[in-house]
């Protein structure tokens, strides 16, 4: 009999359709598909149908019927309280999807709902497991940079992200989707508290799409230790712009300075069109990692209070976006 951890994917959308895909396919060593719960049916069965595991249209049936080990959640931004307090209460590991929750009020429910419980959970902020990342980790921790004092990042999407691909993209923002992936590496790697923030940000292209959602957002966070971080995230590069994202990520600290661009992925392919193809896929890593912490044999984690504490600061950057003014975290 398999030992592999089953996983419920709970949000059949891009990115659970994508993990319930992964885990089928015999990706992630140690795990294994269990089935598929969404809302939406159709959404479900359409995911169900491509990976052979049953299709459910609330998470008391799913667990009831498959008696899973895990759960994936990959609803909507503002949607992850729900069906993590429901897991935590059923007693299975959960891995939620980034970010944590849009509100505080929310992120701190699901501290205390796996706390209560006393289940595994993480966040899933994967670029922990980006190998230019876990590089930069690697140099950071080796003392290479001395103390961290200044972030440089931006991280942006082509439109057709928000207008094709995120089809409830105007329930969250930029900032809450691609700037919290920049936040999370800056508390990662600088292991600094964010004390306030200012933000700015414009709307109008989106707007003129139905889609209504700021077209970017621009933050300047202060930290503890008197170091700061500029960001930005947007969502109307050009679909043309080549590799589908950019992400460029500069940390300088007092005795050396580390700069990461993962827009080229290595490759760049010229034929009758120019592209970069994507070659580094750590998502099997990311969650292969969730599978062994699961079982206290991990080394890299976002932990719940990590996720809460990205949430804390993005809430102050849509207050101070709204407000104009500089806000405490």
């Amino acid at each position: 009999m398999s030992n592999d951890k089953r996983f419920l994917v709970v949000g059949a959308g891009t990115m659970g359709g994508g993990y319930a895909r992964m885990l089928a396919a015999g990706r992630v060593p140690g795990a294994a598909l269990a089935g598929v719960v969404d809302v939406d049916g159709a959404r479900a069965l359409e995911v169900a149908g491509e990976t052979g595991v049953p299709a459910f249209g609330d998470i008391a049936h799913a667990v009831a019927d498959t008696e899973p080990d895990a759960a994936y959640v990959a609803t909507p931004d503002a949607l992850h309280r729900k069906p993590v307090q429901q897991l935590a209460e059923a007693g299975l590991a959960i891995l939620v999807e980034k970010p944590l929750a849009t509100t505080i009020e929310d992120g701190q429910a699901m501290v205390d709902a796996v706390r209560a419980a006393g289940v595994y959970a993480e966040v899933n902020y994967s670029n922990r497991w980006n190998p230019p990342f876990v590089e930069a980790s690697r140099t950071v921790d080796n003392g290479e940079l001395g103390e961290i004092r200044s972030f440089n990042v931006r991280l942006n999407n082509p439109i057709g992200s928000p207008r094709a691909r995120l089809t409830w993209s105007s329930g969250t923002t930029p900032a809450w989707f691609l700037m919290s992936h920049c936040l999370d590496l800056a508390l990662w790697l600088g292991g600094q508290r964010a004390v306030r923030v200012y933000a700015s940000g414009g709307r109008g292209e989106l707007a003129g799409h139905g889609i209504d959602t700021p077209d970017w957002i621009h933050a300047t966070v202060k930290y503890a230790n008197g170091g700061d971080g500029v960001f930005e995230s947007l969502w109307i590069l050009p679909d043309t712009w080549p590799g589908g994202a950019e992400f460029n990520f500069r940390a300088i600290g007092t005795r050396g300075a580390l700069d990461v661009d993962t827009s080229y992925q290595n490759i760049s392919v010229v034929t009758d069109r120019h592209r970069y193809p994507g070659t580094l896929n750590w998502a099997p890593q990311r969650l292969a990692a969730f599978v062994r912490s699961m079982d206290g044999l991990g080394r890299t984690r976002v932990t719940f209070e990590e996720g809460l504490e990205v949430t804390r600061i993005l809430v102050a950057i849509h207050r101070s976006l709204e407000s104009g003014n500089v806000e405490m975290v």
